[in-house]
């Protein structure tokens, strides 16, 4: 009988973290109606019915979202929507675009690409953003901003204008500490 149970106790383990593995490979794709609901992780229009889907519209700065759900097509403004999730990665709308959210320790980043006119015409380029909270606005991650967004923290605000000669600077990444500079000052500058 031992020999029974131990074998069945772990088929039903394999079998549990099968159906939970294949849930939330279920979830990975939806979009965020609300702050709370990016908070909560709480997808809306996440079905994985056949012929289900949600179009973004991000050329040209689409401001809807398309879904089709059930075989019934809708159209929602993107500034009803906090954002959504797709491949496993996090977005967020602001003013019809969608930023990836990248890191969310101590405040938020985000990267966005922008076409910007090149020599040879005009190719997408990664910015680097960042707001103070999830649900505030979205700011170009430069020295000013950083002022002006944490007024408040003076010792964070002295501290990147001491390390960083210029916005380029910002978005050094400390392979070491496996995190952006610009989150190690802050971190230090709320202890």
């Amino acid at each position: 009988m031992k020999k029974f149970i131990l074998p069945m106790i772990t088929v039903i383990i394999l079998v549990f973290g099968f159906t939970i593995k294949s849930n939330a490979q279920k979830q990975s794709n939806g979009l965020y109606l609300t702050y709370n609901d990016y908070l909560n992780h709480k997808l809306s229009y996440s079905s994985v019915v056949k012929g289900d889907k949600i179009a973004i519209h991000d050329f040209l700065e689409g401001n809807t979202v398309t879904v089709i759900s059930n075989g019934a097509k809708q159209m929602i403004a993107k500034k009803e929507l906090f954002g959504y999730r797709e491949n496993n990665h996090d977005y967020r709308f602001q003013d019809n675009k969608s930023y990836l959210i990248f890191d969310t320790a101590g405040f938020y980043l985000y990267s966005h690409d922008k076409l910007t006119q090149q020599a040879k015409g005009a190719k997408p380029v990664t910015t680097i953003y960042f707001s103070t909270k999830a649900d505030k606005g979205i700011l170009l991650l430069t020295q000013e901003n950083i002022d002006k967004a944490f007024a408040m923290n003076y010792k964070f605000k002295n501290r990147v204008q001491a390390e960083f000669e210029n916005d380029n600077d910002l978005t050094e990444y400390d392979d070491s500490l496996n995190q952006y500079k610009i989150k190690e000052l802050y971190t230090e500058s709320v202890k």
